[in-house]
């Protein structure tokens, strides 16, 4: 089975590794933007240039990687929280029937963020970290990853 993977650096880099032992067994890519923090350790990569540093470089980037999906077609995909990179994989996954995943930050204890309010139309699963806040809002919980 092969897994992508999308998160941003930070805390949602530190959920995912959280994760690590659902995903590690398959082949999996990480899809993530370019940093200065080292990567080692983390397999294969497809990095992405911030979109706050040049939108134009992004939205190149943002091409090259989903075209690259087209040819990986991966069968699952889950994301810890992309932001914008999301709003594009999502429904991109959704018209070649890959099977998504998206796990709400942990910081998002009373709302969902933005992103989460537009993939969560595209989600396969859309999970949250808190327990009153998937009573309130009708989304699937789990447990933390922390």
């Amino acid at each position: 089975m092969k897994v992508l993977l999308l998160c941003s650096w930070g805390g949602h880099l530190q959920e995912l590794m959280e994760l690590k032992d659902a995903w590690e067994p398959y082949d999996h890519k990480i899809l993530t933007y370019a940093s200065d923090r080292p990567l080692d350790g983390m397999g294969d990569l497809i990095l992405l240039h911030p979109p706050w540093k040049s939108v134009v470089r992004y939205s190149w980037t943002l091409l090259k990687a989903l075209t690259r999906m087209l040819f990986d077609k991966p069968d699952v995909m889950l994301s810890t929280g992309m932001g914008y990179t999301d709003v594009f994989v999502f429904p991109l996954c959704k018209l070649l029937g890959v099977y998504t995943v998206y796990i709400e930050s942990a910081a998002n204890v009373d709302h969902i963020s933005g992103t989460g309010n537009v993939v969560r139309r595209f989600a396969d699963r859309f999970l949250v970290q808190w327990e009153e806040l998937a009573d309130r809002i009708g989304a699937e919980y789990k447990g933390g990853a922390f």
